[in-house]
């Protein structure tokens, strides 16, 4: 996984983490992820195959659907976790 700080230097992956760690439960398609966080659906499918390879999200692949959900790694949940709460803390 690279430094958490560079996953959050891009905005577009920003909002999808923390999307999924308001929202660990969810799966979505790209374009679900897209309308929720607000951006183009073709640059949310880029962004969640990057954070696929990274192991932060799984790729659920069915027939002609790709849908997206959190890791299950604990680890990396609690790294990200604290990241967000350090970062994004409300005041």
């Amino acid at each position: 996984m690279k430094k958490i700080d560079r996953l959050f230097k891009n905005e577009v992956s920003k909002k999808i983490l923390l999307f999924f760690n308001e929202n660990p439960q969810s799966i979505d398609t790209a374009k679900g992820i897209s309308v929720w966080i607000g951006c183009d659906a073709h640059v949310a499918q880029k962004t969640l195959d990057g954070l696929v390879k990274e192991g932060i999200l799984v790729n659920h692949k069915a027939s002609s659907t790709d849908a997206y959900s959190y890791t299950n790694q604990k680890d990396i949940v609690k790294k990200l976790e604290k990241y967000i709460k350090t970062h994004f803390r409300n005041p």
